[in-house]
C-alpha cells in the first residue's frame, strides 16, 4: 500500500521538517487560538495538581467552551495523543449557542473515514467523557466493544440506540486501567454516562441532530478502524519528518517518546551500536505493529509461560506469541529492531520486562502512571546504574556478566 497524502497535511508536514516534535508551532499552524475573540482561562495550578492525569491533558488541549463546560476539537484530540504537552497556554474560545449549531452542523455533513477527524478540523464538539471513550478505543482491543454492545443489544439485532449508547461508555469507561497522578481513582471521580444538554461531535455522527438514529455494530467497527488508522498516519507524519518510510531511530524515538524507563541511555546506545544508519521501517510495518500494542495484555499473558518457565524470550516464540495474540506477523525488519533494542544483556532474547513497560507507557501515552519518586526512584536509578555498569564490564572483557 502506498502512502497517501492529503493536501491538509501539507502544514503539517512543513511545520514538522522545521520544527520536529515540537506542539507550538504545529497549533499556530492549524488555526491555534489567537484573536480578540478567545479569553484566557486562569486554571488555578492547586486545582490542577488535583486532577486526574487524563483530566490535565483534557483540559491542556480543550480549546473551546460552553455554557462554562470545556469540550475539544477534533484537532485537538488528535494533538492530545501526539504530544505530552500542548506547548501553549490553557485558552479557551466562548461558544455561543448559534456556533455551537453551526459546528454540529459540519460534523453531519462530513463523511466518514480514516480522516474524519482531519477533515473535521476546528469543527466539532468533543467532551471529556466521550474524550475517555476516544482513547479507550485506541488502548484496548475491539473485542471488548463488541462484547459490550452485544450485551446492550436486547433484540440481538447489533443495533443500539442513543440512550444505549450512553451506557456503552459508562461500561467502557469502568474498565478503564489507566492510572492517575492520585493513584487509582475512584469511578465517582469521572464523568457519568448520560444524556447531556447538547450534542457532542460523536453523538451527532452516530444519531443525527434529532438522536432518533440507530448505530449499528457494523458502523461502529468501521469507526474504531478508522480513529486508529488516522492517528497511526498522523503519528508515522510526525515521526517519520514526513517521509514516506521512517527511519529506525524515529521508530526508536516513537517508542521512549511517553516514557520516563530507566532505561533509555541504554537502549539508545544500542541503537548506536547494532542498528545502522540509513534502516528504516514502512508505513504498513508500523501500522501491524501498532495493532500489536493493542493487544498488549492478551500478549503478557502469553510471555507469563516463559518468565514461569524461567526462560528467556527468543525471536521464534516472541513471533509465535504474537502471531497466537493478533493472528498477524510483525516484519523480520521490526522483529530485528525491537530485539537489538530490548536486549540488555546481549544474549539475542528479549528483556520483555522492560520491553513490556516501554510499550505500555506507549499505548497509554504517558497517562499510565506518575513517576516515581523517593525511595522508589532511588532505587530505579541503583537499577539504571547497575545495567550501565554491567555492560561496561561485557564490552572490555567480551563476556556477558549476566
Amino acid at each position: 500500500m502506498d502512502f497517501q497524502y492529503h493536501k491538509e497535511d501539507l502544514p503539517f508536514l512543513f511545520s514538522l521538517l522545521q520544527h520536529p516534535l515540537h506542539p507550538t508551532k504545529l497549533l499556530q499552524m492549524f488555526g491555534g487560538p489567537t484573536g480578540a475573540d478567545w479569553k484566557e482561562d486562569n486554571v488555578d495550578e492547586e486545582m490542577a495538581e488535583k486532577l486526574s492525569i487524563r483530566k490535565q491533558r483534557f483540559m491542556q488541549f480543550a480549546s473551546l467552551e460552553y455554557e462554562g463546560e470545556y469540550y475539544m476539537t477534533p484537532r485537538d484530540f488528535l494533538f492530545s495523543v501526539m504530544f505530552d504537552k500542548s506547548g501553549r497556554k490553557t485558552l479557551a474560545k466562548k461558544l455561543t449557542k448559534k456556533e455551537v449549531e453551526s459546528t454540529l452542523g459540519n460534523v453531519a455533513k462530513t463523511k466518514p473515514g480514516p480522516t474524519f477527524f482531519r477533515d473535521l478540523g476546528d469543527k466539532g464538539l468533543i467532551s471529556y467523557t466521550e474524550y475517555l471513550f476516544l482513547l479507550t478505543i485506541l488502548t484496548k482491543p475491539q473485542t471488548g466493544f463488541h462484547i459490550a454492545f452485544k450485551m446492550l443489544d436486547a433484540d440481538g439485532n447489533e443495533h443500539l440506540e442513543k440512550k444505549e449508547f450512553f451506557k456503552l461508555q459508562k461500561i467502557i469507561g469502568t474498565q478503564d486501567e489507566l492510572k492517575t497522578a492520585l493513584g487509582d481513582e475512584t469511578l465517582s471521580q469521572e464523568p457519568e454516562s448520560e444524556d447531556p444538554d447538547i450534542n457532542t461531535m460523536l453523538l451527532v455522527h452516530f444519531f443525527g441532530r434529532g438522536g432518533k438514529k440507530k448505530l449499528h455494530y457494523c458502523e461502529f467497527h468501521r469507526f474504531m478502524q478508522d480513529l486508529q488508522t488516522e492517528v497511526q498516519e498522523m503519528e508515522f507524519i510526525q515521526f517519520s519528518k514526513g517521509l514516506a518510510f521512517m527511519r529506525k531511530e524515529d521508530f526508536v524515538e516513537w517508542l521512549l517518546y511517553f516514557t520516563e524507563q530507566e532505561n533509555n541511555e541504554i537502549y539508545w546506545q544500542n541503537v548506536k551500536e547494532r542498528i545502522q544508519a540509513g534502516e528504516s521501517i514502512s508505513l504498513e510495518e508500523f501500522k501491524t505493529f501498532c495493532q500489536f500494542t493493542n493487544r498488549l495484555e492478551d500478549f503478557s499473558i502469553a510471555l507469563k509461560m516463559f518468565t514461569v518457565a524461567s526462560r528467556p524470550v527468543k525471536r521464534a516464540e516472541f513471533k509465535r506469541a504474537v502471531k497466537a495474540v493478533t493472528g498477524q506477523e510483525l516484519s523480520e525488519n521490526v522483529l530485528d529492531t525491537v530485539f537489538k533494542i530490548f536486549d540488555l544483556d546481549g544474549d539475542n532474547c528479549l528483556s520483555h520486562a522492560e520491553f513490556l513497560g516501554v510499550l505500555k507507557n506507549r499505548m497509554h501515552r504517558g497517562l499510565r502512571v506518575p513517576q516515581q519518586q523517593g525511595v522508589p526512584g532511588y532505587w530505579k536509578c541503583v537499577k539504571r546504574e547497575s545495567i550501565k555498569g554491567a555492560k561496561e564490564v561485557w564490552k572490555q572483557t567480551g563476556k556477558s556478566p549476566f
